[in-house]
Order: structure tokens, then sequence, then C-alpha cells
């Protein structure tokens, strides 16, 4: 079809189809609560007979990190078309431009609580074709799907569907036909194969979401410093914090190490501190450093004294931490190579043999673009809604 109607085409020329984009205008989530509800909305483009576009405003446009294949689906917005994000000086200017146009009643952060999804869901159906925006070239939402994938689900039973997607390789092959990594992201991810000697399917990927504010009791703070502006503003790497970090990251490898089939076999350690990865993957190792403070390691019960033991049975490395893990989210206004790290890591991530992984989605997204049926949580989300993306049996830490 961007064959027929190439270019601005698809959005001004009049015999062609109506579109559906989906945009990111602001508070989003991350990667998965973004990308891993694309069978929802190619779902909804199936249902309304559209085609489906994809326009980030924030952090970024999408296409600077991520484009079609060569011979995949091109889900790019064209550039240049008035009044979607043109001649503005802001992200937010830009953004407002883009609310402006024909929207579907979304489940945004205000009206989630209330919100009948599955209701609303039907409804958005509805109008596309027979109501208020049957006749709307292009119609923007934003729905949350990553929560309800068994509405989807329900959804495609009632068509005569067998295959679910969301649980099997065909999650992976439809992800690939929309992506692959922006030749600037792929440069960095050959640059640490390369460094590294990671071989695809011949690693595990280690994960550790300790910014997380699901991953502590609700409201719990840090030397007055709320957790869950963790993400947004960062916490001093310091007292329980680090404490806390370096002992789910310890916990973290040890279970790795238990689905792992060859004693050696490398770890690719990824978080979302930075300083996490330096200290587990560096610091631990540089004796230097380790002798400059002999007080963290004389207690042989304490978080740095058993960290420093794991890594020194295991071959754990990371990527030079030079590219910093900017939350997609919460870390707006950056230049598109500050967010590489998130993508590079995603796709280390997609290449490992196993996974580990405790809160957040982020890994678990990882192992559903790959099919991996090797994985292993080490932790659970505290506190918040009764979560679906692990309803598939997963092998459960079982260490102490």
């Amino acid at each position: 079809m961007r064959q027929t109607f190439p270019g601005q085409a698809i959005i001004t020329d009049p015999n062609a189809p109506p579109v559906l984009v989906r945009t990111c205008l602001g508070l989003c989530g991350g990667l998965h609560d973004r990308l891993g509800q694309l069978p929802l909305d190619l779902y909804i483009a199936n249902q309304t007979q559209r085609i489906l576009l994809i326009k980030w405003i924030k952090p970024q446009p999408l296409e600077e990190f991520l484009i079609p294949p060569k011979d995949g689906i091109d889900w790019t917005f064209p550039t240049g078309i008035e009044g979607w994000g043109t001649n503005c000086h802001t992200l937010n200017l830009c953004a407002k431009q883009v609310r402006a146009h024909p929207s579907l009643n979304n489940n945004n952060a205000d009206n989630r609580r209330d919100y009948d999804y599955e209701k609303e869901l039907d409804a958005n159906i509805e109008m596309l074709n027979h109501g208020s925006f049957k006749d709307a070239k292009a119609v923007t939402f934003q729905l949350l799907g990553h929560l309800e994938e068994d509405t989807l689900e329900k959804k495609l039973k009632q068509l005569g569907e067998v295959d679910m997607i969301h649980s099997t390789q065909t999650f992976g092959a439809i992800y690939k036909m929309f992506f692959q990594p922006h030749p600037n992201v792929q440069k960095e991810i050959d640059e640490v194969n390369r460094q590294y000697g990671l071989v695809p399917n011949q690693y595990t990927m280690v994960h550790c979401r300790v910014r997380h504010p699901k991953a502590y009791p609700m409201g719990m703070t840090f030397d007055g410093a709320y957790i869950s502006n963790a993400d947004k503003i960062g916490l001093p790497f310091v007292g329980m914090f680090k404490d806390k970090a370096v002992e789910t990251a310890t916990r973290a490898i040890q279970c790795a190490a238990t689905i792992t089939e060859k004693a050696d076999e490398k770890l690719y350690f990824m978080a979302d501190e930075s300083n996490l990865v330096k200290y587990i993957t560096r610091n631990l190792t540089d004796a230097t450093f380790v002798n400059s403070h002999p007080e963290w390691f004389a207690d042989p019960t304490s978080a740095n004294f058993t960290a420093k033991q794991v890594v020194t049975v295991h071959r754990v490395v990371a990527r030079d931490q030079d590219i910093k893990n900017a939350h997609i989210d919460k870390n707006k206004g950056r230049p598109p190579e500050e967010y590489y790290g998130t993508f590079v890591d995603l796709y280390l991530g997609i290449n490992a043999k196993c996974v580990a992984f405790g809160i957040g989605n982020y890994a678990l997204f990882a192992t559903k673009i790959s099919g991996t049926k090797c994985k292993i949580r080490y932790a659970k989300e505290l506190w918040g809604l009764q979560e679906t993306l692990h309803k598939e049996t997963t092998e459960e830490c079982k260490l102490p």
C-alpha cells in the first residue's frame, strides 16, 4: 500500500485508505508498554480497515531508534505534513498539534481505574466504522493494552483464531516485520558483541530494574527521596539504595547461573541504574577499587562482600556505560543518542539464549520477541495491578 501511496500521499491523496496512528505525545510507558501491544494495534486496524502508522513525539521519533525492514511493513508517518508536529520549536508544541486531530477514547492515567477496557475497545471500533470518525482520514490513539492481553485473546478466539500471539513465535515474527535497529543503534550493538565476544544464543541476559517503584513497598523513600521519582531524577548510588541494588543484582546473577548449561557461560548484565552496572562489572573486579574501600568488604555477610564473591565466580560482562540508560518515558528532551542504550540492551536481550528477569516488563519483552522459553524470574512486583504477562509458566528462582 505504501508503494501505491508513497511519502505524504498516504495522508494527502484522497484515494489513499484511511489511517490509524499510534501516538506517543507524553507519558506512554517504557518500551514494552509502547511496542508490546502491537497485536492490539493490528487488531484495531484490521477491524476498521485502516493502515497502521506510528508517530512518536516524545522522547524522539521512533524511527530514530527503529526502522522498517527492507521487505517489511512501513509504519512510519510521513514527514512534513502540516499540523502533524511541523514548524514547532518544542516537543510540547509538536504534541499539541497532533492532539488537535481526531482521537479515540484512551485509557489514560486519569480514567484508567474506571475504564471498561473491552467495552471501550468495541466502542472505538464502532466509532471508526460507523460513528463520528467513519470518514476521518487519520485518527490517532494511545490506548494502553499491555495489561489487557486476555481481552485481545478473547477477541481473537471469537474470530476463530487459534494462535494467541503473545506467548507464541508469532509475536516475534510480527515485531520483526515492523522493526529493525536504526543503523546507529546497530553499530552500537555490533560494537558490544565484538568487544565482549557475545555470540547470539550463546549467553544469558541478566536484567535488574532497581529504580522501579514496585520493587519496593509503596511510598518507600531513600534518605527522604521517593523511589517513585527515581526514573526521572535518579537516586544517589549510596547507602540503603546502593545496598538494595547490589543485593538485587547479586541474586539475579546467582539465579541466572542456575539455568545456564555451561559453568563458564557469559552473563550479560544490564540495569536501569548505570552506576550499578559499573559497580558490578567493573569496580568489584578492580583490585585497586576494592582495596581503597576495605570497610565495604570487611563484613562477610554484607551485600558488597557477597557481590564480590559472586562476580569472581561467574563471567559477568556489560557494555560501557558511556551511553546512559535514560528512561524513554521519564527522561524527555534529550538527543536521540542518549536513548540508544535502551534499544541496544533490548536487542542484546533478544539475542540471548536465556534471560533472568525481575521487576518490570523490559526483559520479558525481549523474550517475547525472541521466543525463548529459557527464562527465570528472580523477583516479583510488590504491589499494584495484577499483571498478565507472566501467565505462561516461567521458572521461579528457588534460591533464598
